[in-house]
Protein backbone atom coordinates (compact mmCIF):
# COMPACT_ATOMS: atom_id res chain seq x y z
CA UNK A 1 0.00 0.00 0.00
CA UNK A 2 1.69 3.39 -0.84
CA UNK A 3 1.97 6.25 1.43
CA UNK A 4 -0.73 8.45 -0.53
CA UNK A 5 -3.63 5.33 0.44
CA UNK A 6 -2.32 5.40 3.98
CA UNK A 7 -2.59 8.90 4.52
CA UNK A 8 -7.16 8.10 3.34
CA UNK A 9 -7.19 4.96 5.71
CA UNK A 10 -6.52 7.27 8.61
CA UNK A 11 -9.66 8.72 8.31
CA UNK A 12 -12.52 7.68 10.56
CA UNK A 13 -15.33 5.10 8.80
CA UNK A 14 -17.91 7.82 10.00
CA UNK A 15 -16.09 10.66 8.63
CA UNK A 16 -18.47 13.31 7.64
CA UNK A 17 -21.56 11.06 8.29
CA UNK A 18 -24.20 13.38 7.87
CA UNK A 19 -22.94 14.47 4.26
CA UNK A 20 -22.16 11.41 3.59
CA UNK A 21 -25.49 10.28 4.14
CA UNK A 22 -26.73 12.98 2.65
CA UNK A 23 -25.10 12.44 -1.24
CA UNK A 24 -25.67 8.36 -0.64
CA UNK A 25 -29.40 9.32 -0.38
CA UNK A 26 -29.23 11.42 -4.42
CA UNK A 27 -27.55 8.72 -5.49
CA UNK A 28 -29.57 5.92 -4.40
CA UNK A 29 -32.16 7.33 -5.85
CA UNK A 30 -30.39 7.78 -9.01
CA UNK A 31 -29.79 11.36 -8.88
CA UNK A 32 -27.10 14.20 -8.96
CA UNK A 33 -26.02 16.94 -7.26
CA UNK A 34 -23.32 19.45 -5.91
CA UNK A 35 -21.22 19.51 -2.74
CA UNK A 36 -20.81 22.89 -1.75
CA UNK A 37 -18.14 23.88 0.67
CA UNK A 38 -16.97 27.40 1.64
CA UNK A 39 -13.20 28.07 1.80
CA UNK A 40 -11.15 25.96 3.99
CA UNK A 41 -14.62 23.70 4.74
CA UNK A 42 -12.56 20.69 3.51
CA UNK A 43 -14.72 19.88 0.37
CA UNK A 44 -11.89 18.50 -1.68
CA UNK A 45 -11.33 16.28 1.76
CA UNK A 46 -14.40 14.83 1.71
CA UNK A 47 -14.36 13.63 -2.03
CA UNK A 48 -11.40 12.58 -1.99
CA UNK A 49 -11.92 10.37 0.92
CA UNK A 50 -15.01 8.79 -1.11
CA UNK A 51 -13.34 8.28 -4.14
CA UNK A 52 -10.81 6.42 -2.28
CA UNK A 53 -12.64 4.66 0.28
CA UNK A 54 -15.73 3.92 -1.46
CA UNK A 55 -16.64 0.97 0.52
CA UNK A 56 -17.96 3.98 2.66
CA UNK A 57 -20.57 5.31 0.34
CA UNK A 58 -21.18 1.23 -0.92
CA UNK A 59 -22.30 1.17 2.97
CA UNK A 60 -24.53 4.06 2.65
CA UNK A 61 -26.22 3.53 -0.46
CA UNK A 62 -26.78 -0.30 0.09
CA UNK A 63 -24.96 -1.35 -2.99
CA UNK A 64 -21.75 -3.75 -3.21
CA UNK A 65 -18.54 -2.34 -3.93
CA UNK A 66 -18.85 -4.80 -7.53
CA UNK A 67 -21.88 -2.33 -8.37
CA UNK A 68 -20.93 0.83 -7.27
CA UNK A 69 -17.99 2.76 -8.79
CA UNK A 70 -16.82 6.45 -7.83
CA UNK A 71 -13.97 8.12 -10.18
CA UNK A 72 -12.83 11.41 -9.40
CA UNK A 73 -12.20 13.41 -12.50
CA UNK A 74 -9.29 16.22 -12.00
CA UNK A 75 -10.71 19.26 -13.89
CA UNK A 76 -8.08 21.46 -13.25
CA UNK A 77 -5.63 18.98 -15.66
CA UNK A 78 -7.64 19.63 -18.73
CA UNK A 79 -4.93 20.38 -21.54
CA UNK A 80 -7.18 21.93 -23.77
CA UNK A 81 -11.27 22.39 -23.86
CA UNK A 82 -11.78 20.87 -26.84
CA UNK A 83 -14.64 17.94 -26.71
CA UNK A 84 -12.07 15.13 -27.92
CA UNK A 85 -10.17 16.00 -24.85
CA UNK A 86 -12.37 16.23 -22.47
CA UNK A 87 -14.04 12.90 -23.59
CA UNK A 88 -10.18 11.34 -23.14
CA UNK A 89 -10.15 12.80 -19.86
CA UNK A 90 -13.11 11.38 -18.29
CA UNK A 91 -11.89 8.03 -19.80
CA UNK A 92 -8.23 8.42 -18.44
CA UNK A 93 -9.66 9.21 -15.31
CA UNK A 94 -11.83 5.60 -15.19
CA UNK A 95 -8.78 4.05 -16.84
CA UNK A 96 -6.58 5.05 -13.72
CA UNK A 97 -9.16 3.85 -11.42
CA UNK A 98 -9.95 0.13 -12.98
CA UNK A 99 -9.54 -1.22 -9.81
CA UNK A 100 -13.06 0.39 -8.85
CA UNK A 101 -14.70 -1.68 -11.51
CA UNK A 102 -14.76 -5.72 -11.33
CA UNK A 103 -11.69 -7.45 -12.66
CA UNK A 104 -13.51 -8.81 -15.51
CA UNK A 105 -13.94 -5.09 -16.81
CA UNK A 106 -9.87 -4.29 -16.20
CA UNK A 107 -9.17 -5.30 -20.16
CA UNK A 108 -11.89 -3.73 -21.74
CA UNK A 109 -11.54 -0.36 -20.31
CA UNK A 110 -8.12 -0.52 -21.02
CA UNK A 111 -8.47 -1.58 -24.59
CA UNK A 112 -11.25 1.15 -25.36
CA UNK A 113 -8.95 4.20 -23.87
CA UNK A 114 -5.84 2.78 -25.47
CA UNK A 115 -7.94 3.30 -28.75
CA UNK A 116 -8.16 6.89 -28.67
CA UNK A 117 -5.94 8.32 -26.38
CA UNK A 118 -4.08 9.82 -29.09
CA UNK A 119 -7.30 10.46 -31.29
CA UNK A 120 -8.30 13.94 -31.63
CA UNK A 121 -11.69 13.08 -33.39
CA UNK A 122 -14.45 13.89 -30.55
CA UNK A 123 -16.74 11.44 -32.31
CA UNK A 124 -14.44 8.51 -31.56
CA UNK A 125 -13.72 9.59 -27.97
CA UNK A 126 -17.29 10.08 -27.38
CA UNK A 127 -18.01 6.75 -28.40
CA UNK A 128 -15.78 4.70 -26.64
CA UNK A 129 -16.68 6.87 -23.48
CA UNK A 130 -20.50 5.70 -24.26
CA UNK A 131 -19.68 2.01 -25.43
CA UNK A 132 -18.07 1.66 -21.75
CA UNK A 133 -21.14 3.57 -20.08
CA UNK A 134 -23.39 1.01 -21.79
CA UNK A 135 -20.72 -2.36 -20.27
CA UNK A 136 -21.74 -0.40 -17.49
CA UNK A 137 -25.03 -0.46 -17.91
CA UNK A 138 -25.18 -4.51 -18.90
CA UNK A 139 -23.33 -5.04 -15.27
CA UNK A 140 -25.57 -2.73 -13.53
CA UNK A 141 -23.04 -1.05 -11.90
CA UNK A 142 -23.79 2.59 -10.95
CA UNK A 143 -21.21 5.05 -11.86
CA UNK A 144 -20.72 8.26 -10.13
CA UNK A 145 -18.48 11.24 -11.44
CA UNK A 146 -16.89 13.32 -8.44
CA UNK A 147 -16.07 16.32 -10.96
CA UNK A 148 -14.02 18.48 -8.97
CA UNK A 149 -13.33 21.65 -8.67
CA UNK A 150 -16.26 22.01 -10.71
CA UNK A 151 -15.75 25.99 -10.48
CA UNK A 152 -12.68 26.08 -12.49
CA UNK A 153 -14.25 23.98 -14.90
CA UNK A 154 -16.63 26.66 -15.63
CA UNK A 155 -14.62 28.81 -16.26
CA UNK A 156 -13.00 27.42 -19.42
CA UNK A 157 -15.36 24.67 -20.37
CA UNK A 158 -17.48 25.45 -23.39
CA UNK A 159 -21.23 24.98 -23.94
CA UNK A 160 -21.06 21.91 -25.93
CA UNK A 161 -19.34 20.00 -22.60
CA UNK A 162 -22.05 21.07 -20.49
CA UNK A 163 -24.96 19.82 -23.25
CA UNK A 164 -22.54 16.46 -23.68
CA UNK A 165 -22.42 16.08 -19.57
CA UNK A 166 -26.01 16.71 -19.67
CA UNK A 167 -26.84 14.31 -22.81
CA UNK A 168 -24.61 11.29 -21.37
CA UNK A 169 -26.62 11.54 -18.18
CA UNK A 170 -29.60 11.28 -20.09
CA UNK A 171 -28.90 8.52 -22.35
CA UNK A 172 -27.47 6.72 -19.32
CA UNK A 173 -29.86 7.69 -16.39
CA UNK A 174 -29.90 4.22 -14.36
CA UNK A 175 -26.33 4.41 -14.58
CA UNK A 176 -24.35 7.58 -14.63
CA UNK A 177 -24.59 10.29 -11.75
CA UNK A 178 -22.66 13.21 -11.31
CA UNK A 179 -21.28 15.07 -7.81
CA UNK A 180 -20.07 18.58 -8.30
CA UNK A 181 -17.22 20.22 -5.69
CA UNK A 182 -17.82 23.91 -5.36
CA UNK A 183 -17.10 26.68 -3.27
CA UNK A 184 -20.35 28.80 -4.57
CA UNK A 185 -23.13 28.13 -6.47
CA UNK A 186 -23.27 27.19 -9.95
CA UNK A 187 -25.13 30.03 -10.88
CA UNK A 188 -22.54 32.49 -9.61
CA UNK A 189 -20.23 30.88 -12.45
CA UNK A 190 -22.28 31.01 -15.20
CA UNK A 191 -25.47 32.30 -17.08
CA UNK A 192 -28.15 29.26 -16.12
CA UNK A 193 -29.09 29.50 -19.74
CA UNK A 194 -25.34 28.98 -20.84
CA UNK A 195 -25.68 25.59 -18.86
CA UNK A 196 -28.78 24.81 -20.32
CA UNK A 197 -30.30 21.61 -18.91
CA UNK A 198 -27.32 20.48 -16.75
CA UNK A 199 -27.70 23.24 -14.27
CA UNK A 200 -31.14 21.65 -12.94
CA UNK A 201 -28.69 18.49 -12.35
CA UNK A 202 -26.26 19.72 -10.19
CA UNK A 203 -28.59 22.82 -8.95
CA UNK A 204 -31.44 20.63 -7.68
CA UNK A 205 -29.81 18.56 -5.35
CA UNK A 206 -27.41 20.60 -2.80
CA UNK A 207 -25.29 19.83 0.30
CA UNK A 208 -23.65 22.68 2.04
CA UNK A 209 -20.20 21.54 4.12
CA UNK A 210 -19.21 23.97 6.81
CA UNK A 211 -18.43 22.55 10.55
CA UNK A 212 -17.87 19.10 11.50
CA UNK A 213 -19.74 17.23 14.51
CA UNK A 214 -17.59 16.89 17.70
CA UNK A 215 -16.26 13.58 16.43
CA UNK A 216 -14.63 14.58 13.22
CA UNK A 217 -13.46 18.06 15.23
CA UNK A 218 -11.64 15.44 17.41
CA UNK A 219 -9.90 13.39 15.31
CA UNK A 220 -8.36 16.39 13.15
CA UNK A 221 -6.92 17.61 16.39
CA UNK A 222 -5.70 14.49 16.63
CA UNK A 223 -4.08 14.44 13.55
CA UNK A 224 -2.76 17.80 14.43
CA UNK A 225 -1.27 16.17 18.08
CA UNK A 226 0.25 13.21 16.32
CA UNK A 227 2.41 15.61 13.34
CA UNK A 228 3.70 17.93 16.44
CA UNK A 229 4.21 15.03 19.00
CA UNK A 230 1.47 16.80 21.75
CA UNK A 231 -1.27 15.40 23.52
CA UNK A 232 -3.78 17.84 24.49
CA UNK A 233 -5.92 17.57 27.58
CA UNK A 234 -9.44 17.42 27.33
CA UNK A 235 -10.28 20.81 28.49
CA UNK A 236 -7.70 22.19 25.30
CA UNK A 237 -9.83 19.66 23.23
CA UNK A 238 -12.90 21.09 24.03
CA UNK A 239 -12.08 24.75 23.90
CA UNK A 240 -10.57 24.54 20.45
CA UNK A 241 -13.71 22.88 19.12
CA UNK A 242 -15.55 25.61 21.14
CA UNK A 243 -14.00 28.79 19.75
CA UNK A 244 -13.85 27.32 16.36
CA UNK A 245 -17.09 26.01 16.46
CA UNK A 246 -15.20 22.86 14.48
CA UNK A 247 -14.67 24.33 11.12
CA UNK A 248 -11.73 22.60 9.65
CA UNK A 249 -9.19 25.27 8.53
CA UNK A 250 -10.04 27.32 11.77
CA UNK A 251 -9.50 24.44 13.82
CA UNK A 252 -6.52 22.90 12.02
CA UNK A 253 -5.08 26.60 12.38
CA UNK A 254 -5.92 26.99 16.30
CA UNK A 255 -4.36 23.55 17.06
CA UNK A 256 -1.14 24.00 15.11
CA UNK A 257 -1.17 27.42 17.33
CA UNK A 258 -2.15 25.91 20.46
CA UNK A 259 0.64 23.36 19.65
CA UNK A 260 3.72 25.72 19.08
CA UNK A 261 2.53 27.70 21.80
CA UNK A 262 5.26 28.54 24.74
CA UNK A 263 4.74 29.18 27.71
CA UNK A 264 0.72 28.76 27.21
CA UNK A 265 -1.49 31.83 28.11
CA UNK A 266 -4.34 31.50 30.38
CA UNK A 267 -7.24 29.59 28.43
CA UNK A 268 -9.25 33.04 29.00
CA UNK A 269 -7.55 34.37 26.88
CA UNK A 270 -7.24 32.23 24.24
CA UNK A 271 -10.26 33.92 21.66
CA UNK A 272 -8.35 37.51 22.07
CA UNK A 273 -5.13 35.82 20.73
CA UNK A 274 -6.44 33.57 18.26
CA UNK A 275 -8.80 36.25 16.80
CA UNK A 276 -5.25 38.53 15.68
CA UNK A 277 -3.36 35.35 14.43
CA UNK A 278 -2.53 35.67 10.71
CA UNK A 279 -3.45 32.14 9.88
CA UNK A 280 -7.03 32.71 11.59
CA UNK A 281 -7.44 35.94 10.20
CA UNK A 282 -6.53 34.62 6.55
CA UNK A 283 -8.87 31.69 7.01
CA UNK A 284 -11.84 33.99 7.96
CA UNK A 285 -11.33 36.72 5.24
CA UNK A 286 -11.56 33.88 2.47
CA UNK A 287 -14.64 32.34 4.06
CA UNK A 288 -16.15 36.05 3.82
CA UNK A 289 -15.19 36.37 0.16
CA UNK A 290 -17.60 32.93 -0.30
CA UNK A 291 -20.96 35.18 1.08
CA UNK A 292 -23.14 37.27 -0.58
CA UNK A 293 -23.25 41.07 0.25
CA UNK A 294 -26.57 40.60 1.79
CA UNK A 295 -25.18 37.69 3.57
CA UNK A 296 -22.15 39.72 4.94
CA UNK A 297 -24.49 42.73 5.80
CA UNK A 298 -27.00 40.64 7.63
CA UNK A 299 -24.11 38.72 9.69
CA UNK A 300 -23.20 42.20 10.38
CA UNK A 301 -26.64 43.15 11.75
CA UNK A 302 -27.09 39.98 13.76
CA UNK A 303 -23.77 40.06 15.44
CA UNK A 304 -24.01 43.81 16.25
CA UNK A 305 -27.33 43.28 18.09
CA UNK A 306 -25.55 39.83 19.55
CA UNK A 307 -23.34 41.98 20.71
CA UNK A 308 -25.46 44.46 23.12
CA UNK A 309 -25.96 43.75 26.98
CA UNK A 310 -29.02 41.71 27.69
CA UNK A 311 -31.76 43.75 27.87
CA UNK A 312 -35.90 43.84 26.31
CA UNK A 313 -34.48 46.68 23.61
CA UNK A 314 -31.84 43.75 22.55
CA UNK A 315 -34.54 41.34 22.43
CA UNK A 316 -36.37 43.36 20.45
CA UNK A 317 -33.82 43.75 17.77
CA UNK A 318 -32.85 40.19 17.80
CA UNK A 319 -37.26 39.74 17.15
CA UNK A 320 -36.89 42.21 14.25
CA UNK A 321 -33.98 40.90 12.63
CA UNK A 322 -35.20 37.59 12.75
CA UNK A 323 -38.71 39.18 10.73
CA UNK A 324 -37.05 41.30 8.34
CA UNK A 325 -33.64 38.81 7.72
CA UNK A 326 -35.18 35.51 7.58
CA UNK A 327 -34.79 34.49 4.46
CA UNK A 328 -31.20 35.57 4.39
CA UNK A 329 -30.43 33.84 7.63
CA UNK A 330 -31.79 30.61 6.70
CA UNK A 331 -29.32 30.59 4.08
CA UNK A 332 -26.50 31.10 6.51
CA UNK A 333 -27.72 28.33 8.07
CA UNK A 334 -27.74 26.26 5.56
CA UNK A 335 -24.03 27.23 4.95
CA UNK A 336 -23.85 26.20 8.68
CA UNK A 337 -22.28 29.57 9.71
CA UNK A 338 -25.27 30.44 12.24
CA UNK A 339 -27.97 28.47 13.92
CA UNK A 340 -31.16 29.18 15.91
CA UNK A 341 -31.12 28.04 19.53
CA UNK A 342 -33.45 28.67 22.70
CA UNK A 343 -31.61 32.35 23.08
CA UNK A 344 -31.97 32.93 19.19
CA UNK A 345 -29.86 33.00 16.46
CA UNK A 346 -26.30 32.82 16.74
CA UNK A 347 -22.77 32.53 14.74
CA UNK A 348 -21.76 29.19 15.05
CA UNK A 349 -17.94 30.41 16.46
CA UNK A 350 -16.53 32.89 18.81
CA UNK A 351 -13.65 33.15 16.23
CA UNK A 352 -16.24 34.12 13.50
CA UNK A 353 -18.51 36.37 15.73
CA UNK A 354 -15.23 38.52 16.72
CA UNK A 355 -14.16 38.71 12.93
CA UNK A 356 -17.71 39.75 11.93
CA UNK A 357 -17.70 42.70 14.21
CA UNK A 358 -14.57 44.17 13.32
CA UNK A 359 -15.09 44.05 9.52
CA UNK A 360 -14.76 47.16 7.27
CA UNK A 361 -15.66 48.02 4.19
CA UNK A 362 -19.00 45.82 5.35
CA UNK A 363 -21.79 45.86 2.12
CA UNK A 364 -25.11 47.19 2.55
CA UNK A 365 -27.17 44.47 1.81
CA UNK A 366 -29.85 43.46 -1.26
CA UNK A 367 -30.09 45.96 -4.08
CA UNK A 368 -34.25 46.61 -4.47
CA UNK A 369 -36.66 48.97 -5.61
CA UNK A 370 -39.87 50.40 -4.82
CA UNK A 371 -41.44 51.16 -8.07
CA UNK A 372 -44.46 53.40 -6.58
CA UNK A 373 -41.82 55.60 -4.95
CA UNK A 374 -39.52 55.31 -8.07
CA UNK A 375 -36.79 55.29 -5.83
CA UNK A 376 -33.61 52.74 -5.46
CA UNK A 377 -32.10 51.25 -2.51
CA UNK A 378 -28.99 49.27 -0.96
CA UNK A 379 -29.83 46.78 1.86
CA UNK A 380 -30.93 50.11 4.40
CA UNK A 381 -29.32 52.84 2.57
CA UNK A 382 -31.28 54.65 0.00
CA UNK A 383 -28.80 55.24 -3.41
CA UNK A 384 -29.85 58.53 -3.77
CA UNK A 385 -26.79 60.17 -6.66
CA UNK A 386 -28.63 57.75 -8.97
CA UNK A 387 -28.37 59.47 -12.82
CA UNK A 388 -31.36 58.69 -15.14
CA UNK A 389 -28.80 56.74 -17.03
CA UNK A 390 -28.46 54.81 -13.49
CA UNK A 391 -32.10 54.06 -12.86
CA UNK A 392 -32.93 53.01 -16.17
CA UNK A 393 -30.17 50.30 -16.12
CA UNK A 394 -30.92 49.52 -12.46
CA UNK A 395 -34.84 49.06 -13.64
CA UNK A 396 -33.84 46.70 -16.58
CA UNK A 397 -30.90 44.72 -14.52
CA UNK A 398 -33.66 44.32 -11.58
CA UNK A 399 -35.79 43.45 -14.14
CA UNK A 400 -33.54 40.49 -15.48
CA UNK A 401 -31.35 39.56 -12.64
CA UNK A 402 -28.57 36.61 -12.96
CA UNK A 403 -28.86 36.83 -16.96
CA UNK A 404 -26.28 38.37 -19.16
CA UNK A 405 -26.49 41.18 -20.72
CA UNK A 406 -25.00 42.18 -23.88
CA UNK A 407 -23.70 45.58 -24.86
CA UNK A 408 -26.67 45.87 -27.50
CA UNK A 409 -29.46 44.71 -24.70
CA UNK A 410 -28.31 47.45 -22.30
CA UNK A 411 -28.36 50.18 -25.20
CA UNK A 412 -31.76 48.99 -26.23
CA UNK A 413 -33.41 49.08 -22.52
CA UNK A 414 -31.74 52.15 -21.65
CA UNK A 415 -30.79 54.40 -24.18
CA UNK A 416 -34.58 53.95 -25.80
CA UNK A 417 -34.96 58.07 -26.31
CA UNK A 418 -31.65 58.24 -28.50
CA UNK A 419 -31.21 56.53 -31.72
CA UNK A 420 -29.47 53.51 -30.87
CA UNK A 421 -27.23 53.23 -34.09
CA UNK A 422 -25.75 55.94 -32.64
CA UNK A 423 -24.46 55.29 -28.92
CA UNK A 424 -21.14 53.19 -28.80
CA UNK A 425 -19.62 50.45 -27.09
CA UNK A 426 -17.45 53.15 -25.03
CA UNK A 427 -20.84 55.04 -24.02
CA UNK A 428 -22.04 51.76 -22.39
CA UNK A 429 -19.05 51.13 -20.42
CA UNK A 430 -18.91 54.60 -19.15
CA UNK A 431 -22.40 54.52 -18.16
CA UNK A 432 -21.42 50.70 -15.99
CA UNK A 433 -18.54 52.64 -14.53
CA UNK A 434 -20.34 55.58 -13.23
CA UNK A 435 -23.06 53.23 -12.14
CA UNK A 436 -20.33 50.67 -10.12
CA UNK A 437 -19.17 53.74 -8.23
CA UNK A 438 -23.03 54.34 -6.86
CA UNK A 439 -23.52 50.96 -5.65
CA UNK A 440 -20.20 49.25 -5.59
CA UNK A 441 -18.33 48.80 -1.94
CA UNK A 442 -15.12 49.02 -4.28
CA UNK A 443 -15.51 49.77 -7.58
CA UNK A 444 -12.46 47.70 -8.82
CA UNK A 445 -13.76 44.53 -7.42
CA UNK A 446 -17.41 44.51 -8.15
CA UNK A 447 -19.70 42.36 -6.74
CA UNK A 448 -22.85 43.45 -8.06
CA UNK A 449 -22.35 44.33 -11.83
CA UNK A 450 -19.92 42.02 -13.22
CA UNK A 451 -18.54 41.90 -16.23
CA UNK A 452 -18.85 38.58 -18.78
CA UNK A 453 -15.30 38.87 -21.00
CA UNK A 454 -16.46 38.75 -24.49
CA UNK A 455 -19.97 38.88 -23.62
CA UNK A 456 -21.40 41.52 -21.84
CA UNK A 457 -22.51 42.14 -17.59
CA UNK A 458 -24.05 40.09 -15.26
CA UNK A 459 -26.17 41.80 -12.26
CA UNK A 460 -26.49 40.02 -9.00
CA UNK A 461 -29.05 42.29 -6.37
CA UNK A 462 -27.57 40.24 -3.18
CA UNK A 463 -23.91 41.05 -4.32
CA UNK A 464 -22.06 37.93 -5.93
CA UNK A 465 -18.90 35.75 -3.87
CA UNK A 466 -15.99 37.73 -4.52
CA UNK A 467 -13.82 34.02 -3.74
Amino acid sequence: MNSSKRSWKVYPTNYRAREVQQLAHWIRAGESGSLIGLAGAGKSNLLGFLFRQPEIMSEAIGLPLTQLALIQVDLNNLPTTDLATFFRVILRAMFEAQASFPENLHQPLETLYRKVEDKTDPFLAQSALREWLGQCKAQQIRLVLILDPFDFFCQSATTAMFDNLRGLRDSFKTTLSYIVGLRRPVSYLRDPLELGELYEIVDTHVCWLGAMEPSDARWVISQVETATEQTFDEATVTELIRLTGGYPALLRAASLWRARLSPLPDMALWEDRLAVEPTIQNRLRDMRLSLTGEEEATLAILQQALDQPPSPQRNESLRQIEQKYNETLQRLQAKRLCYFTTQGWQLFSPLLAHFVAHMEGVSAGRIWHEPRTHRFWEGERELTHLSLKDMELLRHFLTHPLAVHSIDDLIDAAWLEDDSSGVSKEAVQQAIRHLRKQIEPNPAKPCYLLTEHRVGYRFFPEGAPLG
